[in-house]
Order: C-alpha cells, then structure tokens, then sequence
C-alpha cells in the first residue's frame, strides 16, 4: 500500500493515485486538512511506503509546522518515505538547498540568510552586488513571497520581518531571452531524467501558479548532467530542479521534492505514470 499524504488534495496527488491503482498497485490519500483528522501518540497509518506530497511551508499566508511534525511523528513508526524527510527539508528550506548546491560545486546565485535590513545591505556590500536584488522567504512554494527590490527603501520595508519569516536575499540572475523570462524545469525519478520544459513569462516570476506559460525545451548532456547532479546532491529520488539560463551559465535557483507535474502532462510527458512506478517498485523493496 502506498499512501499519498497531501494537505489537501490537489490536481498531482489524484493523478499520482491515479496512475498507481492502474499499474495494479494500491494507494490511498491522506488529507491534513480532513476534519476527522486526530494525531495523536497513538497516530499511525497501514501502508508500505509513503510519498509526500507536503513539508515546511506557507499556509492561507503563514508559516506552518503543521505537516512537518506530522511526518516526523510518522517517522517514528519507521514507514519508508519516499522522498526521504532529510530529502524534504533539503528542498524545503531554500537556503540549505543553496547551501548543499554549493558544497557541491553547483552555480547558485550569491545568497545570505538574513535577520533584517542591515544584514541584506551587508551581504550586498561584501558581494559587491548592486540593485535589484531578490527577496524572498526561505520556506514557501510557487514564487508566493518572492519580490524584485530595487531601492532601499524596498530594501526597509520588506525586511522588517525578517528574522521571523527566515528570509533570504539573492543575486538577481538575468533570464530574459528578449522581452520574455524563460527558466526550465527538469523531473529526475529515480536516476533518469524524465522530462523538462521552460516556464516562460512577462514577469521575473515565472511560477505556473503565477501565470507562467509552458513551452518545450531541448534537454542538453549537460541540462541532464546538472539536474541528476542536484538531485543526488540534495538525496531526493523524485526531484524539480529549477535552472536559470544566463549569459555567465546556468544557474540553480531550487528544487522541489514534491514537484506538480501539471507542465509535463501538458507536452505530453507520462511523468504520472513514471513516478507511479518509482513508487510502487519501493514498495515492494
């Protein structure tokens, strides 16, 4: 048995139990946001492995621990999880994805953790970097608090809650390709990459969520090489890594340990069906 856990539900976790129960396997989802829902010290689950679906992140605006200390409760029964939690936090918490990136002779942009505004403008003055910068909370998903700042007085207003929200500042990475940002996103399942595309958009953020468009893009060796390269450096086996074409290469900005597959589907990439297997090959291990 293969239990989905999801906050509370989306188009990815039914398409992924979808495609497990047609392949023979079986599969259930748990909703976080179901109403029956107790956790308890008792709490626990009849299954073989679980995929999540969820982690450290943003909730109706805030930040939640919610899911996170459910998984970790359910870890303590010794469930397989797929990804694993080390794998989880590692794409969870931006700055450690970085972090681990960078250790790893990965190209990241320049990026500090940071407690207010004093830090952000110490951190762009050691790195000699000027205007504009990126802003954005280490623990959030789908480009929701990511900000362009431009002057100091952005700098001041959008950092005053820093050392709450545990923000990160960024070299900003020029992606443009004419009037267009074009970045890519590659799927690796297991050791093989499955599939990309571009998320084109007027807009620096180029997030599907936030009205980003899909268009194909050519998987180069070395697009190949350096999706599997983060992918291993970050211990995940069903892993987004988000790539930034740039003039200076390629820079990799995060990745995702519960990627959607929305822009696979639409070019025609069975990624579903790809994970589905992944999964239901673990448990039977």
């Amino acid at each position: 048995m293969i239990t989905i856990i999801s906050p509370e539900g989306s188009s990815t976790t039914y398409a992924l139990k979808r495609a497990i129960e047609n392949l023979g396997g079986r599969c259930e989802v748990l909703l976080l946001a179901d109403d029956k829902l107790i956790v308890d010290r008792n709490f626990y689950i009849e299954c073989d492995v679980i995929h999540s679906r969820c982690s450290i992140g943003n909730y109706l605006g805030r930040l939640t621990m919610y899911s996170w200390q459910v998984l970790n409760a359910l870890e303590c029964e010794g469930y397989i999880f797929i990804n694993s939690l080390k794998a989880l936090y590692n794409s969870s918490d931006k700055f450690k994805t970085i972090k681990i990136l960078s250790k790893n002779k990965i190209n990241t942009p320049k990026t500090a953790l940071i407690r207010d505004y004093e830090d952000a403008k110490r951190f762009m003055e050691e790195e000699n970097l000027d205007y504009p910068v990126v802003l954005k909370n280490s623990f959030s998903k789908c480009g929701v608090t990511v900000k362009k700042i431009t002057s100091d007085e952005e700098l001041k207003r959008y950092t005053k809650n820093a050392i709450w929200e545990g923000m990160i500042v960024q070299e900003y990475i020029d992606f443009r390709v004419g009037d267009l940002y074009r970045d890519v996103r590659i799927l690796v399942v297991g050791d093989e990459v499955i599939g990309g595309y571009s998320r084109v958009s007027k807009n620096f953020i180029t997030n599907l969520h936030m009205g980003g468009s899909i268009k194909p893009v050519k998987i180069t060796e070395e697009l190949e090489d350096l999706a599997l390269r983060c992918a291993q450096a970050i211990g995940g086996d069903i892993v987004g890594i988000d790539i930034l074409p740039s003039k200076e290469g390629y820079y990799v900005i995060e990745t995702n340990a519960a990627p959607g597959i929305k822009g696979f589907q639409y070019l025609g990439i069975d990624a579903d069906y790809r994970i589905a297997e992944f999964l239901i090959k673990s448990s039977k291990v």
